[in-house]
């Protein structure tokens, strides 16, 4: 009989450890795009119907202690223009551009390999980094 309320005590004492943990960060739930950057480190998602951008402190980083600042904007359609995909939403002052284009070779950023490079430009504010599907032989 002890043996039987060992197992299941011990079964909830692990899933209590798991609920402590933060959850991953997932701004959206169904991702069309997505894209990354450092210099201060930034991550765009585009998915369901909003475009997310969690940006870091200038020269900050995502690892322990990073501080990330989201904006989220309308998701809309993209629009294709000299071989770039281009994401624009927002108004007035609060405006984001995404383009992306294939790279003519594999874009780097944070040791993994990517097909495309990407710029982000917020309210005059210009990002640069990849996006699009990793490649294979990335770690990660």
């Amino acid at each position: 009989m002890t043996k039987r309320l060992l197992l299941p005590a011990a079964m909830l004492a692990s899933l209590a450890g798991c609920a402590q943990d933060p959850p991953p960060f997932a701004p959206v739930t169904n991702v069309a795009y997505a894209a990354l950057g450092d210099q201060p480190f930034w991550m765009v998602t585009i998915g369901d119907d909003r475009i997310v951008l969690a940006l870091g402190a200038p020269g900050g980083t995502a690892g322990k202690g990073g501080k990330l600042t989201s904006h989220a904007y309308p998701r809309v359609l993209p629009r294709t223009d000299s071989g770039a995909t281009i994401w624009q939403s927002g108004e007035g002052t609060e405006v984001i551009s995404i383009e992306s284009r294939k790279a003519a070779r594999p874009c780097e950023a944070g040791g993994r390999h990517f097909e495309d490079s990407v710029r982000v430009t917020l309210s005059g504010r210009m990002l640069e980094g990849c996006g699009g599907r990793l490649l294979a032989g990335s770690r990660g």
